[in-house]
C-alpha cells in the first residue's frame, strides 16, 4: 500500500497534479497501469494545511501526524495492509500498524527546516488579513518540533527503508528565485539512506506532464525497487504458506487444471496489432469503465473460427496490463474438464481466491469447517461459494469475468439466470463470447438481463486476417510486392472472414515452391470449411502408410476427455497400435493434415472445434470419420489394458508407505487412472469384452488404483467412476442378462466403491495405503472387497460383530424423553428441533454435536438455515427466533398472532418469510427484524372474483425460486410469486371442480429452476409432480408419502411414510431408486445435506443419518452425448431391510482380564464373558437384578476380584475363578450393597480388599467383608476422578475441579504432606476431567480433560511420571508431558497397553502416545481406524487386552481388533500448530499471469479535505 501525504497549502489531488486535467493526477491515472503496481493499493491523504486561510490555527505538525495515524488505523481500506507515521512506534495501541511500515519517500522535505518558513511566519504575523499558524512555526530551522522529530526518528529508523529526494531547480518567488528546501535539509544523513536528485523546483518535484517525464520515471523506479524488496521478503516468509493454502483449495474445489494454458496458447498465436479494433471500441471502453448507463454484461458473438477466443484472450491481457483483476475461462466442447458451468465456477472460485485474501479465507473456512460441496453441482457451488462467501467479500475496484465459447458449455442455460442474483453493488463485469445463438438471446430476454451486444463482423475479421497474412507471406515463394498484395487480397476474399480457413490455406501454401503452384492451390481449395476438411482428409488418404497412425491420433484427440500431452499420446499409441513414434511432436501435424496441432504446453489439440464436429458427423464418408461409440470402446480397452498391467501392481508389504509402494508410473497413468470410466460410459453396453476387461482390472489392481486416486487428495474420481460404471451396467442389462460371475463381480465392485468413499473417505485420504491392509478387514463380510482381499498377509483382523452387508444408515442420534419435531441442514451444520424447545446443532460430516440453542418453552416445529450456515431461524407454533449460530446468539425474535405453516429465507438472506393459517405471508428484514407489508394468500377460485377465507392446511415456501404453494382441504394447490407478490395459478390433481377428492398430505419444491417442478402427495397414495407456472401434471406414481424432501440439486426426491419406510425417487421422472423398510416408526421430516447424497430423517425420539449408494448416480446431463440415452433401461429397485439386534443385551460396560477374555456388563443386568479370539460370548457369569443395566465394572487381576454396579446404584464384589476346562465361575458376593445416590465411579485397591464408591455428594470406602471403613461428604463437584497410586503407598490420587490431592485408602483422609496444587493453562478455567487412569505397570498416570460437546478447543491431555506418584511424600506431582494439541482431536480415551496410552481421535483412528517418552518429544502414533458408523453416536466403550487387542462394544456384542497396533504412522506435533497428518499435494498449477499474489491490488483515493 502506497500512501501519499502532501505539504503546506497542498491537497490530496492538487499537490500531485500538474494541471486541473484529471489525467495529470498520476497516482490514480498512471501508477495503477504500471505492470509492477498490480498488487499495490494507492491512497492520497488530505488535511487542512492552507496557511493562506484568514482564520488562525493552533494545529502543529504533531497534530497532523496524530490525525494521519488515527485515520490510517480506522480506515476500512488501509488498516489491514499498511502502517502509518512514526508516532505509531511510540503508541502501544498501534504496535501492529507500526510494524507494517516498510519505506518512507521524502520529496524535498525540510528535515532541518526551511528559511522560507521563517520568512512566511514573519509575513503572517505582520499581515492584517492572515493569522499565524503554529505548523508554519514548526518548520523554522532548528525549531523545537523539528529537533524532537529528528531525535526520535534516529531511534526507530533502523528497520525502515529511507528515500530522500532533493530539488535542484530554484523556485520563482516573483522578485527572486531560490531553493525552498536546501539539499542538506532534504537529506537525513542516516545510514543506508538512499539519496536522489529531481530535476525540478519545489513546486514540481511531484507534478509531471506525462509518463515520459524523467522525474516521474525516477520516482516510479524507486517505488518499484521497494515493491521488489517487499515481494522478495514475502516470497521468503509466506510463499510456502500461500502455496499450501492454494493446494488445499485446489483439492477442496476439485480444481485440477487452470485455464492459463489456453490463455498462453491463444496469446502465442495472436499477432501484434490484431484485436485492437475491439478494445478501442467506444462501447467496450464504456463497459470496461463501468459507466452507469452501460450494462455490466457484454455479449460478443461471431461465426465459427472468426477469432472470438483470441479476442477474449486479448481482453484478458489488456486487463492485466492495466492492473485490473479478472478471471477467465475457455469452454471446450467434448472436454469434460472444460464444458460445464460447475467447471467454470470452480475455476473462478480458485482464481479469485488466489488474488483476494478475503475470498481465500472464506473458502478455506468452508474446508476447515467440513462443508461438503458437490463439485459437479453448479447450483450448490453458486449458492455456497459465490453468494455466501465470494460476493460477501470487499471489492474496492472492478472485477472482470471473461468467458469464451459459452455455447460450447453443455448446460449454459443455468448460468445466465445466476447473473441476475448478483447484488448490483458488486463491481463485477462479465464478457461472454459465443456463436450467434437464439437460445442465448431468448435467455437474456427471459431473465431481463441488460446486455451490451457486440458482433464480430466480416469487416473486423478482414483487418486482423490481413495482419496475419502480411506477417506470414514472407515464407511463400513470391518476391514481387505487388503479387504478394494480390495474393493477400485473394485469400481475404475467399476466407469470408474465417481465421481458420485462412490459416489452413496458408499452411498448405507454405508447401508450394512457385507462384504457379500457389495459384493451383487457390483455384482448387474450396471456400466452405466442410469442403476444405473433406479435401484435407482425401489428401491424408493418399498416404496409406500413415493411415493407421492418423486414425489413432484423431481417435485419441477427438474422444479424449481432456487434451493429451505429446508424451501421453505416444504411450497411448504404443498401447493402441503397438507402435512407437519417437518424434510424434514433429509429425503429428503433417500426418493429420494440420487438423491437429501441438500447443506451447505440448498438448495435442484440434485446431478448432469445428474439426471435431466435422469428424463425428453422421454419414461422413471417410476412413478418418470418428464413430464415437466405437472409438470410446477402443479407448476404454486401452486404458483397462494399462490398469491391469504388471506396471500397476505393487508390493503387498505393509511396512512400505504409499510413496514407496507407488513406483514411477507411465506418463499415461494419470489419464488412464482418472478417465477410463468416462470412456466406458460413452461406449456400447453390448460389448462383452469390456466387462471381461473390467473384471480383470478389479481382480488384480483395483486396490492400487484406489490408493493412487487417494494420493491425489480428492476422492471425487472414485465416486465419478462408480457413477459411470453404475450407469454402464444398468444400460447393459438391455443387451445381456445380468447373470454371470463377471457381471456380478463388476456390479459388486461398483457398489463397494461407493461405500468405500462414503464410509472410509476421510481415513483413506489420511492414509492412502490403508486400502490394502486396514480397510478390507472392516468391510462387510458379504462385500467383494472383503472376500477378495481378506487373505492379505498379516493384515488387520476383526472378530466378533462383523457386518454382513453395507449399512446405509450411518448413525442414529437419540434424544431421551424428548421428541424430534424439526430438522434442517446447510453446508457444514445440521440442526434438530426438540419438543422441549431446544435446538441442537451438529457437524454434517461427523455428526458430532456443535452446540445448543434454547428457542423457548414451546416445541420447535420449524428450522431453516440461511444461504450460509451462519443464520438459523427456529419457530414454534407462533414464535420465531433468528440466530447467529457462529456466535450462538439470538439476533431477534417475534411472535405471530396465528399458527405458522411454512418458513424460509429468500435467496440472498435479506428476508425471512413465513406463511400462517390466517392466509398471510409475512416478511421480515433479516438485519433488524423489521416487519414489512404482508401478502394475502387467500384461496382463489379461478372463475370468480370472490375469495375463500378458509384456513390453509399446508404451505411450502421456496426462497431460492421466490415461490409459495398453499394447500386447502378439498381445494386445489394455489401458487404465488413472492418476488412480484402475484397469484400464478392453481393445480388440480383431478379435473377442475371435481371435489371431494383425495386430501393433500405434503408438498416439496424442486429447488432447481431448470426443472420447474413441485411434488405433492395425497391420501390416496399418489405422488404427483407438476409445473408451478402452467399447473400441468408432469408425472405420477404411488408412494403413500407423508413427508417430502428434495435434494439441493433437484435430482432426488425423498419420501417417508407412517410405517417408517423411506423411498428415493428421481424427481423429474418419479422413477423409484431406493427403498428402506429398516425401522418402523412414523417419519416426521427429511432433510438433505449439501452433497445431495447424505440425508437425515427424524422419527420418534431420534434422528437417522443415511447415505445410500443408490443416490450416487449419473444424471442425464453428465453424459455429453445424446446417442447414449437411447440405451437407457430402468434398473432394479434396491430395497434395504432392517438390521436387528437384541436391545436387552446391549453392552453397557466392559473390562479386560488376564488371558483372552473380556467381562461385559449388559443392559439386562447380567455380566457375560466374551472370548477375545472369536469376539463371541462364551458364557454368562452372574446377574444383578433383571432388566437393570450394569453401569460400571472394575477388575483386580492380582486377586481375581470383580466389582460391578447397576443402574439402581447396587454394587457387588465377587471372586472370579477359572476352571481347568476354561469355564469361569463367580463365587458368592463378598460385598452386596446399594446407595441412594447415582454411582459415578468405583475403584478397587491394589490388594482387592477395599472398594471406593464415589457419588456426586460423597465418597465411601467399603471392605470385602461388607463394612464401610470410611466416608467423606463433598460439596457439589463439577468434575472429579480417583486413581489408585500403587500397593506400596496405599494412597489415592484425586483430581477435582483442576486440583490434584492425595488421600489415604484406609481413612479417606487427605495426606498430611501437602502435595496438591492447581494446574493452570494459559490463564483459562480448567475443563472438566473426563478420564483418569494408570498404566498396567503402574508407571504412568493419564488425565484427559475436555469441555462439553461442541467445544474441544480447551481439551487437555496430561501424562505424569511414576516417580511423582509413588513418592508423594518427597515431591509434588509433576508433568511428564502435555499433549494439548492432540487432546483437541481426542474423541475417547481407550486405555493403556504397556506404556502406550491408546485413544480414539475425531476421525475414528486408534492412536497412541508413548508414556515412556524419554526424549519428551511431542508425538503420537496412528495405528488403525474404526468405521464411522461404529463410533458416531452414543457412549463409546473400549477395553485393551494384555496382548494389545482392542475391543469395542457394538450393539449386543463386541468387535475385537487384532494386530491393529502393528500398524503405525508417527505424527510429530508442533507446540504452536495443530496436529497435521502427512498430506499429499493435489495436482495443480497457478494461473499464468499470477506468480506470487498475497493481496488484491486496490487503487483508492482517500481525501479528508
Amino acid at each position: 500500500m502506497l500512501s501519499q501525504v502532501h505539504g503546506l497549502r497542498g491537497g490530496s489531488r492538487k499537490t500531485w497534479s500538474a494541471s486541473d486535467d484529471p489525467s495529470h493526477f498520476w497516482p490514480k491515472e498512471w501508477l495503477p497501469t504500471e505492470p509492477r503496481f498490480r498488487h499495490v493499493r494507492i491512497h492520497s491523504y488530505g488535511y487542512n494545511a492552507d496557511w493562506g486561510e484568514k482564520k488562525g490555527s493552533v494545529l502543529n505538525v504533531h497534530d497532523f501526524g496524530s490525525a494521519l495515524l488515527g485515520d490510517v488505523n480506522t480506515s476500512p481500506y488501509i488498516r489491514d495492509t499498511t502502517s502509518a507515521c512514526i508516532l505509531a512506534r511510540h503508541d502501544p495501541n498501534f504496535k501492529d500498524l507500526a510494524s507494517r511500515f516498510h519505506s518512507i519517500y521524502f520529496l524535498a522535505t525540510p528535515h532541518r527546516g526551511a528559511d522560507s518558513a521563517q520568512l512566511l511566519n514573519r509575513m503572517l504575523k505582520a499581515s492584517m488579513a492572515f493569522n499565524a499558524k503554529d505548523y508554519v512555526n514548526d518548520l523554522i530551522p532548528n525549531s523545537g518540533a523539528i529537533q524532537a522529530i529528528n531525535d526520535d526518528f534516529r531511534h526507530i529508523f533502523q528497520d525502515l527503508q529511507l528515500w530522500s529526494f532533493y530539488e535542484t531547480v530554484k523556485t520563482n518567488l516573483g522578485v527572486s528565485q531560490a531553493l525552498i528546501v536546501e539539499k542538506d535539509s532534504a537529506i537525513l544523513g542516516l545510514p543506508e539512506e538512499r539519496v536522489q536528485l529531481l530535476n525540478a523546483d519545489h513546486r514540481h518535484v511531484c507534478k509531471f506532464n506525462d509518463k515520459a517525464d524523467s522525474n516521474y520515471i525516477t520516482l516510479r523506479n524507486a517505488f518499484i525497487s521497494t515493491i521488489d524488496q517487499i515481494e522478495k521478503e514475502w516470497l521468503t516468509s509466506t510463499r510456502d504458506e500461500y502455496q499450501e493454502t492454494m493446494r488445499t483449495l485446489a483439492g477442496y474445489l476439485g480444481q485440477r487444471d487452470m485455464p492459463d494454458n489456453d490463455l498462453a496458447n491463444l496469446l502465442d498465436r495472436q499477432m501484434e496489432g490484431t484485436c485492437e479494433w475491439f478494445t478501442n471500441d467506444t462501447e467496450y471502453s464504456a463497459w470496461r469503465a463501468g459507466l452507469d448507463d452501460v450494462p455490466k454484461l457484454l455479449w460478443l458473438s461471431g461465426k465459427p473460427a472468426t477469432g472470438k477466443s483470441t479476442l477474449a484472450a486479448h481482453v484478458v491481457r489488456q486487463l492485466y496490463d492495466s492492473n485490473l483483476e479478472c478471471s477467465y475461462f475457455f469452454f471446450k466442447h467434448g472436454d469434460k474438464t472444460r464444458s460445464s458451468v460447475a467447471a467454470l465456477l470452480r475455476s473462478f472460485a480458485y482464481q479469485m481466491a488466489s488474488t483476494n485474501p478475503q475470498v481465500r479465507a472464506g473458502i478455506l473456512s468452508m474446508h476447515e469447517s467440513g462443508v461438503i460441496i458437490d463439485a459437479d453441482d453448479e447450483r450448490t457451488l453458486w449458492r455456497s461459494v459465490f453468494l455466501a462467501r465470494i460476493f460477501r467479500s470487499d471489492f474496492h475496484q472492478p472485477y472482470f469475468w471473461i468467458i469464451d465459447a459459452l455455447d460450447e458449455c453443455t448446460d449454459f442455460g443455468c448460468f445466465l439466470p445466476m447473473l441476475t442474483k448478483i447484488d448490483k453493488k458488486i463491481p463485477l463485469r462479465v464478457l461472454v463470447t459465443s456463436r450467434p445463438s437464439s437460445t442465448i438471446h431468448t435467455l437474456l430476454l427471459q431473465e431481463k438481463l441488460q446486455t451490451l451486444t457486440k458482433e464480430v463482423n466480416v469487416e473486423s475479421s478482414y483487418e486482423d486476417i490481413r495482419i496475419v497474412l502480411e506477417a506470414n507471406t514472407r515464407f511463400l515463394p513470391i518476391d514481387d510486392p505487388a503479387a504478394c498484395k494480390r495474393l493477400i487480397t485473394r485469400i481475404l476474399d475467399k476466407s469470408n472472414g474465417c481465421f481458420l480457413w485462412a490459416s489452413l490455406v496458408l499452411k498448405e501454401l507454405e508447401t508450394t515452391h512457385s507462384e504457379q503452384q500457389i495459384q493451383e492451390v487457390l483455384d482448387s481449395v474450396p471456400s466452405e470449411m466442410d469442403s476444405l476438411y473433406t479435401r484435407i482428409l482425401d489428401n491424408m488418404a493418399m498416404v496409406p502408410r500413415n493411415q493407421k497412425l492418423a486414425q489413432a491420433i484423431l481417435r485419441w484427440t477427438v474422444c479424449a476427455v481432456r487434451p493429451l500431452s505429446v508424451e501421453e499420446l505416444k504411450e497411448a499409441i504404443r498401447l493402441d497400435l503397438e507402435e512407437v513414434v519417437p518424434r510424434l511432436e514433429r509429425t503429428v501435424e503433417s500426418v493429420c493434415g494440420h487438423l491437429i496441432h501441438v500447443d506451447r504446453y505440448s498438448r495435442v489439440q484440434l485446431v478448432h472445434e469445428t474439426v471435431r464436429a466435422f469428424l463425428i458427423k453422421d454419414g461422413l464418408a471417410s476412413d478418418f470419420a470418428v464413430d464415437r461409440i466405437r472409438e470410446h470402446s477402443r479407448l476404454a480397452e486401452v486404458c483397462l489394458q494399462y490398469l491391469s498391467s504388471d506396471e500397476l501392481k505393487s508390493s503387498r508389504h505393509r511396512r512400505r508407505g504409499s510413496a514407496a509402494r507407488i513406483a514411477k508410473r507411465s506418463v499415461f497413468a494419470d489419464y488412464a487412472t482418472v478417465y477410463f470410466s468416462e470412456h466406458i460410459v460413452r461406449s456400447s453396453s453390448s460389448n462383452d469384452s469390456q466387462v471381461i476387461a473390467l473384471n480383470s482390472f478389479f481382480a488384480t489392481n483395483i486396490l492400487t488404483w484406489i490408493e493412487i486416486v487417494a494420493l491425489g487428495g480428492n476422492l471425487y474420481f472414485l465416486t465419478q467412476t462408480a457413477k459411470n460404471l453404475k450407469a454402464y451396467m444398468e444400460r447393459r442389462a438391455k443387451y445381456r442378462s445380468p447373470l454371470g460371475q463377471q457381471v456380478h463381480s463388476v456390479g459388486s465392485w461398483v457398489n463397494d466403491l461407493i461405500h468405500v468413499v462414503t464410509t472410509f473417505g476421510k481415513s483413506l485420504l489420511l492414509s492412502p495405503s490403508s486400502i490394502h491392509f486396514l480397510i478390507p478387514p472392516v468391510c462387510p463380510r458379504n462385500s467383494i472387497i472383503y472376500n477378495q482381499y481378506r487373505e492379505y498377509p498379516r493384515c488387520l483382523e476383526i472378530v466378533g460383530q462383523p457386518e454382513l452387508e453395507w449399512d446405509d444408515r450411518l448413525s442414529c442420534i437419540t434424544f431421551s424423553e424428548r421428541k424430534v419435531l424439526a430438522i434442517a441442514c446447510r453446508d457444514s451444520r445440521f440442526a434438530v428441533g426438540l419438543s422441549n424447545g431446544q435446538v441442537v446443532l451438529y457437524h454434517t460430516s461427523t455428526c458430532q454435536e456443535a452446540g445448543e440453542l434454547v428457542h423457548g418453552k414451546d416445541a420447535v416445529r420449524f428450522l431453516e438455515f440461511g444461504c450460509t450456515n451462519a443464520l438459523l431461524a427456529s419457530a414454534g407454533r407462533r414464535r420465531i427466533v433468528l440466530w447467529d449460530i457462529g456466535a450462538k446468539t439470538q439476533l431477534w425474535a417475534t411472535i405471530l398472532s396465528h399458527g405458522i405453516l411454512a418458513l424460509d429465507f429468500n435467496e440472498d438472506d435479506t428476508l425471512l418469510m413465513a406463511t400462517t393459517i390466517a392466509n398471510y405471508s409475512t416478511f421480515w428484514i433479516v438485519g433488524d427484524g423489521q416487519e414489512l407489508e404482508k401478502l394475502s394468500v387467500f384461496d382463489v377460485e379461478e372463475d370468480a372474483p370472490s375469495a375463500y377465507q378458509r384456513p390453509p392446511t399446508h404451505a411450502q415456501i421456496c426462497g431460492e425460486l421466490s415461490l409459495l404453494a398453499v394447500g386447502y382441504r378439498q381445494r386445489p394447490i394455489n401458487i404465488w410469486d413472492l418476488e412480484d407478490r402475484v397469484f400464478i395459478g392453481q393445480f388440480h390433481k383431478s379435473a377442475p371442480d371435481v371435489y371431494p377428492g383425495p386430501l393433500l398430505v405434503a408438498m416439496a419444491f424442486n429447488p432447481n429452476p431448470d426443472m420447474n417442478l413441485i411434488a405433492s402427495s395425497y391420501t390416496d397414495g399418489d405422488l404427483v409432480t407438476f409445473d408451478p407456472w402452467n399447473q400441468r401434471q408432469h408425472a405420477i406414481t404411488e408412494a403413500n408419502a407423508q413427508v417430502l424432501a428434495a435434494s439441493s440439486d433437484g435430482a432426488t426426491l425423498a419420501t417417508g411414510d407412517g410405517s417408517g419406510t423411506i423411498q428415493i425417487f428421481d424427481f423429474e421422472t418419479l422413477r423409484l431408486l431406493y427403498r428402506s423398510t429398516a425401522y418402523e416408526c412414523d417419519i416426521r421430516a427429511i432433510a438433505f445435506a449439501s452433497n445431495n447424497v447424505r440425508f437425515f430423517d427424524i422419527r420418534g425420539d431420534h434422528c437417522n443419518v443415511w447415505e445410500p449408494s443408490a443416490i450416487v448416480r449419473q444424471t442425464d446431463d453428465e453424459d455429453g452425448s445424446s446417442e447414449y440415452c437411447s440405451e437407457g433401461v430402468v434398473p432394479e429397485v434396491e430395497t434395504v431391510g432392517s438390521n436387528s439386534w437384541d436391545n436387552s443385551r446391549l453392552i453397557t460396560a466392559m473390562v479386560a482380564i488376564a488371558g483372552d477374555c473380556f467381562f461385559c456388563g449388559l443392559e439386562n443386568g447380567s455380566i457375560a464373558v466374551y472370548d477375545a479370539r472369536s469376539g463371541q460370548q462364551a458364557q454368562e457369569l452372574y446377574s444383578h437384578a433383571t432388566k437393570t443395566a450394569i453401569m460400571l465394572l472394575e477388575w483386580n487381576h492380582h486377586e481375581n476380584v470383580l466389582a460391578s454396579t447397576d443402574r439402581s446404584s447396587r454394587f457387588q464384589v465377587r471372586k472370579i475363578s477359572r476352571m481347568t476346562s476354561g469355564t469361569w465361575v463367580a463365587e458368592r458376593p463378598l460385598l452386596d450393597q446399594s446407595t441412594d445416590q447415582v454411582i459415578r465411579q468405583i475403584l478397587l485397591d491394589s490388594n482387592g480388599n477395599k472398594l471406593l464408591i464415589s457419588t456426586l455428594l460423597s465418597d465411601h470406602i467399603w471392605d470385602v467383608e461388607g463394612r464401610q471403613r470410611a466416608h467423606r461428604r463433598t460439596d457439589d463437584r463439577r468434575s472429579w476422578r480417583w486413581v489408585d497410586c500403587s500397593p506400596s503407598t496405599q494412597k489415592l490420587l484425586h483430581i477435582v475441579d483442576g486440583e490434584i490431592k492425595c488421600f489415604a485408602w484406609e481413612s479417606l483422609e487427605e495426606c498430611s504432606i501437602p502435595v496438591s496444587f492447581r494446574i493452570t493453562l494459559r490463564d483459562c478455567s480448567y475443563p472438566p476431567i473426563a478420564s483418569l487412569m494408570m498404566s498396567s505397570q503402574g508407571s504412568a498416570i493419564c488425565a484427559y480433560f475436555r469441555e462439553p460437546p461442541g467445544n474441544q478447543s480447551q481439551a487437555r491431555l496430561r501424562l505424569w511420571s511414576s516417580s511423582s506418584s509413588r513418592s508423594l511424600q518427597d515431591q509434588s506431582v509433576k508433568d511428564l508431558a502435555n499433549f494439548d494439541t492432540v487432546a483437541r482431536e481426542v474423541k475417547a480415551i481407550i486405555g493403556f497397553y504397556k506404556m502406550l496410552l491408546l485413544f480414539l481421535d475425531q476421525n475414528g483412528w486408534v492412536c497412541s502416545v508413548n508414556a515412556d517418552n524419554k526424549s519428551r518429544e511431542k508425538a503420537y502414533t496412528r495405528h488403525f481406524f474404526v468405521p464411522y458408523s461404529w463410533h458416531c453416536n452414543g457412549e463409546l466403550i473400549f477395553a485393551v487386552s494384555a496382548r494389545g487387542s482392542v475391543a469395542m462394544a457394538r450393539k449386543d456384542g463386541i468387535a475385537v481388533f487384532h494386530r491393529g497396533l502393528d500398524f503405525d504412522e508417527r505424527i510429530v506435533l508442533n507446540d504452536h500448530e495443530d496436529a497435521r497428518a502427512p498430506q499429499t499435494e493435489p495436482h495443480w498449477r497457478s494461473p499464468v499471469l499470477e506468480n506470487h499474489v498475497d493481496s488484491p491490488r486496490l487503487t483508492d483515493h482517500w481525501d479528508r479535505e
